[in-house]
């Protein structure tokens, strides 16, 4: 591939010693002895086949040859070092994370956590929206989406965070009103109406009959979350959803009839064969936090 790339150290050793014209004070500064960079420096004449130095009494001089030669061996090692500190450096810029992601999710759930990966990342700023429409990277500008779908989303990189596991809540006021299954019905149902038929696939997978026709509609888990707290009424919504609530006991199950329903969250990112390290960074960020709802 480079079959006339000279030892490198040789290199160094010959263009630190051109530089300050002094193998001693090349030696001080690549913290090796003088006779180092002599034999270094020789090393590479013979590799060559030329005499790159005029060795005088107490001084040096290049040869005609040795100044061409470290004019193109100093401007090659300076874009090595450059390259090389731009990659060392780069995690350490400032760039720009664009992140779209569902209403509810970000509101009550990503925005209380965020804090802990700036914490993590602070180099990366997060430009984060929200949204619940098809992504369509080559029209938005976005690095990471998340979606809820019932199938696989297309025309991008896709990850699946996890299942949609939906628990029944309601306030504690209205918790003892629900002794058993059937008491459902005695209650509002909190729907929501992006995915109207919830409450039927909940009622079909636990085996209990509908007949309330007492129901009010919401169109974010977030605002079905309030509506339940608020007593309006009994809900089903994802427990990580609601952990905060749940744990202060402004919600609480009053049974179990847990429910997974046919949807799944997704992580979407543009079409590549290699993710960015800031992109790759978040979702690995991200899988730690998902970790106890992955099945």
């Amino acid at each position: 591939m480079y079959p006339h790339l000279p030892p490198l150290n040789a290199l160094r050793a010959f263009e630190a010693a051109a530089r300050l014209m002094s193998f001693t004070l090349a030696g001080k500064e690549l913290f090796v002895t003088h006779g180092a960079i002599s034999k270094q420096v020789k090393q590479l004449e013979d590799y060559v086949g030329i005499a790159l130095f005029i060795r005088q009494h107490r001084s040096l001089k290049l040869t005609d040859e040795g100044e061409r030669y470290f004019v193109h061996a100093q401007a090659a090692l300076q874009t090595i070092n450059n390259a090389t500190s731009d990659l060392i450096t780069q995690p350490l810029r400032t760039q720009t994370l664009a992140i779209n992601v569902l209403p509810s999710l970000t509101i009550s759930w990503l925005i209380p956590r965020m804090e802990e990966f700036k914490s993590r990342y602070p180099h990366l700023y997060v430009d984060l929206s929200i949204g619940d429409f098809e992504v369509d990277f080559n029209k938005v500008n976005y690095d990471i989406a998340i979606r809820s779908s019932t199938s696989v989303p297309k025309a991008a990189n896709v990850l699946t965070l996890m299942d949609e596991d939906l628990c029944l809540v309601c306030s504690p006021e209205l918790a003892p009103r629900l002794k058993c299954l059937n008491d459902i019905n005695k209650m509002t149902l909190l729907q929501h109406t992006t995915r109207p038929s919830l409450w039927q696939l909940w009622a079909d997978n636990v085996d209990v009959k509908l007949t309330t026709e007492k129901k009010f509609g919401v169109e974010h888990f977030y605002m079905l979350s309030q509506a339940a707290v608020s007593g309006m009424g009994v809900a089903l919504i994802p427990r990580f959803f609601i952990e905060q609530e749940l744990k202060n006991g402004k919600l609480v199950i009053p049974f179990t009839a847990d429910f997974t329903s046919p949807y799944r969250y997704y992580l979407l990112t543009p079409k590549s064969s290699n993710l960015p390290l800031k992109v790759q960074s978040f979702i690995d960020w991200l899988l730690e936090l998902f970790s106890p709802y992955r099945h």
